[in-house]
């Protein structure tokens, strides 16, 4: 097998996976992102193995990479980071709870949930997501493959429908990342447009 053809091949794949999913699926992400913003709430984040290293990256750029002075932030908290309390739950309950639990301690009624899950059925996000929406908090599953459980429970759901773990996490962090930078950007114009009307 010849590396560069691999290469090559890897990525027309991505493009074209990119090319394919529903972009709309990102406007209520969007909107739920903001909606807590100006509710005051908090969105958590979950997921599993590359899925809960997105996580936590979209935390960091949900809260500080779209923050604006004198704009209120978007708090955002992921259910994997504490390192503590995530191996307490799966010592004295079982690992499907990790995340269902820490909602039970921590979630407000202006809070919404994202999810991340290259295959959807994960059962500890799958918990997670049917406790919140028991609850009526907004749910929002990244998924990929053919979208498992998740697609079909959450309340908000982007699918990249490929069969191939990297490239499912490969856009599950270009979701994040197109999604904070509008945020960002949005902010950034209307400051500028502020500024020459002073």
């Amino acid at each position: 097998m010849d590396f560069m053809e691999f290469v090559e091949d890897y990525y027309q794949q991505y493009i074209r996976v990119l090319n394919a999913f529903d972009k709309l699926s990102l406007e209520p992400v969007l909107d739920t992102f903001l909606d807590v913003r100006d509710k005051g709430g908090t969105l958590w984040v979950a997921g599993n193995g590359g899925s809960a290293a997105i996580g936590d990256h979209t935390v960091c750029d949900v809260t500080k990479g779209t923050h604006t002075e004198g704009e209120p932030t978007i708090k955002s908290i992921s259910l994997t980071s504490n390192t503590a309390m995530l191996t307490a739950l799966g010592n004295d309950l079982d690992y499907e709870q990790v995340f269902s639990q820490q909602l039970k301690y921590y979630l407000g009624k202006n809070d919404a949930l994202l999810l991340v899950s290259s295959s959807g059925n994960s059962p500890n996000v799958v918990k997670a997501c049917e406790y919140a929406n028991s609850r009526g908090v907004p749910t929002i599953a990244f998924v990929g493959f053919k979208g498992g459980k998740l697609r079909d429970i959450a309340k908000h759901c982007v699918w990249i429908p490929i069969e191939n773990y990297g490239m499912a996490e490969d856009a599950h962090q270009s979701l994040m990342h197109v999604t904070t930078q509008y945020i960002m950007a949005y902010a950034n114009q209307r400051v500028a447009a502020e500024a020459q009307c002073d």
